[in-house]
């Protein structure tokens, strides 16, 4: 049996955390492509008061890490590179063709054998 890894890493550097979705900042972001008035419009559940509320960090990292779960994915560990915190799982590989034992050579044989 093999394996298949994923890895995704977030940045752990100190800073503020990200402002709720606005859609003036969005609008302005596109260079006022998009009104503010039409993305609210569009993009209801983006700008919802329940999305504008902030979540804690660990609520996040724990809705993320059940939905990989979810997807059979196993946290195998959290090393620390630099400011990256690294985010290592695996789960069983169940593609057949990357499980089988790959071909094997069968000899020449010589001329009157």
């Amino acid at each position: 049996m093999g394996w298949d890894y994923r890895v995704i890493h977030i940045n752990v550097e100190g800073g503020n955390p990200p402002e709720p979705p606005s859609p003036k900042t969005d609008s302005e972001r596109l260079g006022g492509a998009l009104s503010p008035e039409f993305l609210k419009k569009e993009f209801p559940q983006q700008y919802a008061a329940e999305a504008r509320k902030p979540r804690h960090p660990a609520e996040q990292l724990q809705f993320f890490l059940n939905a990989l779960g979810k997807e059979n994915w196993e946290l195998v560990e959290a090393p620390q590179v630099g400011p990256l915190l690294m985010f290592v799982f695996k789960r069983p590989n169940t593609d057949p063709a990357a499980t089988s034992e790959p071909p094997t050579a069968t000899p020449k044989r010589k001329k009157g054998e």
